[in-house]
């Protein structure tokens, strides 16, 4: 699975919101919480968040059937969102 981390703006974001926000400025819309997003990259993007990975699949199975609009042309994908704090931790404990 792929891990977005990279949003280039400098500020520590500490909610999985404000975090897909800054690194979706493009996205037409951005709904729910949660780690892992389901990205619809087609015509406008737009991004859907979600609490585990199985609610994400889920929700790509659904979009990948039915389509995510009038302009779809399938390319959608799940990825986990990394937040600053984790990135932090995450050093700290390999460090030790």
């Amino acid at each position: 699975m792929k891990v977005y981390r990279d949003h280039h703006c400098g500020r520590r974001h500490r909610t999985w919101t404000a975090l897909a926000h800054c690194m979706f400025q493009r996205a037409a819309w951005i709904a729910g919480d949660g780690p892992f997003a389901v990205i619809a990259w087609c015509g406008v993007s737009s991004v859907t968040l979600h609490p585990d990975v199985t609610a994400a699949e889920h929700a790509l199975e659904t979009v990948d059937a039915t389509g995510c609009g009038g302009r779809c042309v399938r390319h959608h994908d799940l990825v986990r969102l990394e937040l600053d704090d984790q990135l932090t931790t995450t050093t700290k404990e390999h460090a030790s």
